[in-house]
């Protein structure tokens, strides 16, 4: 599985780089090693595609991902009294100290970077040079396309307005920021242009294919649905650049609005990932808790991973430390790493216990009473060595993190090492098309409730699947039944679903940040929600932000190994209070509509639509902290017979 693309490496050591976090535009050194004289062969050429598989990930993987996209929309607890990236993100407290937004920035961009050498550079040269034709090449093209798009999206949604790097070799050091419409649909292109050049099935195990591409298109174009949606995009861009790029397009000339078009791209885009994904073999496995397993790396649900090698890996960037920040216990995973403060948070326990599934909950978290039997106790000076694993049958004030945690080499064949848990840790996921599908249709027919069951096929499969231990009967406890028979499905619902899903994999903050885009009523229940004002003014449980708040989760007494428990919120013995490990800053939304989001100063420019950008970038590049300015899609527009029919 995971060997074939990795055995390509010894082929591209040429593009395996250490780029710093702060140059993200000075690309001039880049390649240490002239590439050409490597590139002899299509598998040559194929190598440099390779890389952009693990190492220019490794920074934005290595955690902060998760610190950005799990901690900052409170699915997270760190009890540490000392400051952290966890903390500070849960908390918007960041400082020029915490490295979760400099490492994030620069990896991101290094992706970018990497992926515009293959473009711009290497797979031109081959052409060329009759190394292999231009349609050999343009699959690889499109990989680098893929990547590069998956790249601007998360900057997107992390920081508003970017600079769209196109040329790695003629970028200028101290660009302006694109507006967050250019960049969105700059990444919808890239993706739009992988899509027709991609192959339907993966060449090799691990390799994006049509149904990665049309997937990621699907999260895409939801994103600028919502964006449409709350009134945001600017009459020079629907006029100049979509107008002309999509003048053809049989959505864009039946849709009568902008976010009826993008709404129905969406939809379009969901159902040809799963169609055409099942026809190829992808699809949902029956175990929710199977996906995150070292033996099953690149598995059918799985339709972007990055590809770490098993063992001892000493090269940069080709190992995955996840396992060591959130494992509670050594004997788990023989000792190779442990985050004793780290767990979820008390908010994400409570909607789990009532709308996780058991199966789901516990492939997310270690809740007290359950048994793993395909984890041991590995450590020999543990006591039970050699026996499966049983999470303690106790009350607990921090449930450990599930997600990430493989075991060590007996747990995974002896392909977990110190530093590298030998996961290939999954991107894009096949249940995210079932649940973009279900999001797209409600915006396409602008319901924000709905009982349609045609609406609500999509996100009913993925509920299925989390209860499956129920509707097998694997527990006392039956399946509450498909949403639509159980009363409205809303909004909220698809966010907690999402959350639920998706949970330690980056998601969450960019779903809050989506859901705020569509309009001035939803931008100010975001904010209600993430300052936990929510429980007051509709006394609504699932919607609580309890940031760094203490708990207690007791076991189900009665029945500890097959039933969820309860959680409550824990006070303090003397003052009666609830206990708060750090207190939070109010998250805030001070851009006026045609403004821009940035500022130098840490909690002026820090906002639900975007972070400050890294001092050490506006240092080094002024001009990012100036109005962000449009991007000339003419060359795009021109040749847009490229990138879509």
């Amino acid at each position: 599985m995971r060997k074939y693309i990795l055995n390509l490496f010894t082929l591209c050591t040429f593009c395996i780089v250490t780029a710093g976090c702060e140059d993200f535009l000075d690309t001039t050194n880049e390649r240490d090693i002239p590439a050409y004289n490597e590139l002899t062969s299509l598998d040559a050429l194929r190598a440099t595609t390779a890389s952009l598989y693990t190492s220019p990930w490794y920074y934005f993987h290595k955690s902060r991902y998760i610190q950005i996209g799990d901690a900052r929309s409170n699915n997270v607890y760190n009890n540490s009294q000392t400051s952290n990236d966890y903390t500070v993100m849960t908390t918007f407290n960041e400082t020029s100290e915490n490295a979760a937004l400099a490492y994030a920035w620069g990896s991101l961009y290094n992706v970018i970077t990497q992926a515009a050498y293959i473009i711009d550079d290497y797979a031109p040269y081959c052409v060329n040079n009759k190394i292999c034709t231009q349609e050999e090449a343009n699959v690889c093209i499109a990989e680098a396309r893929f990547m590069r798009s998956l790249a601007y999206w998360f900057l997107a949604m992390y920081w508003h307005d970017v600079p769209i790097v196109e040329n790695a070799v003629t970028v200028s050091q101290t660009a302006y920021a694109n507006r967050f419409e250019d960049v969105l649909q700059y990444a919808i292109c890239e993706a739009e242009w992988a899509y027709k050049w991609l192959p339907s099935a993966p060449y090799q195990t691990g390799r994006v294919c049509k149904t990665s591409a049309s997937l990621l298109l699907s999260r895409l174009y939801i994103t600028a649905g919502a964006y449409a949606k709350g009134g945001h995009y600017s009459s020079d861009f629907i006029n100049d650049v979509l107008a002309a790029y999509y003048a053809d397009d049989d959505d864009y000339i039946a849709a009568f609005s902008i976010p009826e078009f993008y709404y129905a791209k969406a939809v379009g885009a969901a159902e040809r990932a799963i169609k055409e994904g099942t026809n190829v073999g992808f699809g949902l496995l029956d175990d929710y808790e199977e996906i995150f397993r070292v033996q099953n790396n690149n598995n059918k649900e799985v339709l972007f991973a990055i590809q770490f090698t098993p063992g001892n890996a000493s090269t940069y960037g080709l190992a995955n430390e996840l396992q060591g920040q959130f494992c509670y216990d050594r004997c788990i995973n023989n000792d190779y790493g442990t985050g004793f403060n780290t767990g979820a948070s008390y908010d994400f326990i409570y909607v789990a216990l009532r709308r996780g599934g058991l199966n789901r909950t516990r492939g997310n978290i270690f809740l007290p009473g359950m048994e793993y039997d395909y984890l041991y106790h590995e450590l020999d000076t543990c006591s039970h060595y050699g026996e499966i694993w049983k999470v303690t049958l106790s009350n607990s004030n921090r449930i450990g993190i599930k997600k990430h945690v493989v075991g060590g080499p007996i747990a995974t064949d002896n392909q977990s090492y110190k530093g590298n848990s030998a996961l290939c840790t999954p991107m894009l996921r096949f249940s995210e098309a079932y649940l973009n599908l279900t999001e797209a249709y409600m915006g396409l027919y602008n319901q924000e409730e709905t009982k349609n069951m045609r609406i609500l096929e999509g996100v009913n499969t993925v509920r299925r699947r989390a209860y499956n231990m129920e509707i097998n009967g694997e527990t006392e406890i039956s399946y509450p039944g498909d949403y639509g028979t159980i009363g409205i499905f809303n909004l909220d619902s698809l966010l907690q679903e999402r959350r639920m899903e998706f949970f330690a994999e980056g998601l969450y903050w960019t779903d809050i940040v989506r859901r705020s885009f569509m309009g001035d009523e939803h931008l100010e229940r975001m904010l209600d929600y993430q300052n936990n004002r929510l429980m007051e003014l509709d006394n609504d449980s699932i919607m609580g932000c309890h940031r760094l708040y203490g708990y207690t989760y007791r076991y189900n007494q009665q029945h500890p190994y097959t039933r969820l428990g309860t959680v409550e919120l824990r006070e303090d013995n003397n003052t009666g209070q609830y206990v708060i490990v750090r207190p939070s800053r109010e998250c805030v939304h001070n851009i006026g509509e045609g403004s821009y989001c940035h500022s130098d100063e840490f909690g002026e420019g820090d906002n639900l639509w975007s972070m400050i950008y890294p001092p050490i970038e506006t240092t080094a590049d002024p001009n990012l902290l100036q109005a962000p300015v449009s991007f000339d899609f003419s060359k795009i527009i021109n040749n847009k017979s490229e990138y879509h029919e």
